[in-house]
């Protein structure tokens, strides 16, 4: 299975990509990993929010292709622990998922369209991260989740 985290937004800051480099250099031992960075909405500040949302779901929307597995990051979603999360992907591996897109939406979150179209939608907790600093914990939570599974002692159960 190939996995990719999207995220609409600008580069990463210097400690987030250090930070990423870290854990993808990791991950590359258990699964095919890739970021993609989505480019913010041109004249976005012109548009209003649903504007805005609608602009992003429709290149997200583009992008994805009908047998991806879409995993939207969102507020409202479900909370996972650690052990369930690595549960999901190796039932997803199981499935034979080709190709699973974990979605980082932009400032104003991910348009109802968007959140449709996704096979599940997650929260990672109840606070409000910056997007960048989001892309860093799925990342290490991604790397946590496949030494769970490898019986590794990077995670403490």
């Amino acid at each position: 299975m190939k996995i990719q985290l999207w995220s609409i937004g600008k580069e990463h800051d210097p400690y987030i990509r250090d930070g990423m480099a870290v854990f993808q250099k990791r991950l590359q031992h258990y699964v095919d990993f890739e970021v993609k960075l989505i480019p913010t909405v041109k004249q976005a500040a012109s548009l209003s929010i649903p504007e805005l949302k609608k602009a992003e779901a429709k290149i997200i929307m583009d992008l994805l292709q009908p047998t991806d597995f879409l995993l939207a990051l969102d507020e409202k979603g479900k909370m996972m622990t650690t052990v369930q999360f690595a549960d999901f992907l190796q039932q997803r591996t199981n499935a034979g998922t080709r190709q699973l897109i974990i979605l980082v939406g932009g400032a104003f979150g991910i348009d109802q369209t968007v959140l449709q179209r996704a096979q599940l939608t997650m929260s990672l907790s109840p606070l409000t991260f910056p997007h960048q600093l989001v892309r860093l914990i799925f990342t290490e939570q991604l790397y946590r989740a496949y030494t769970v599974l490898n019986r590794e002692k990077y995670h403490h159960q």
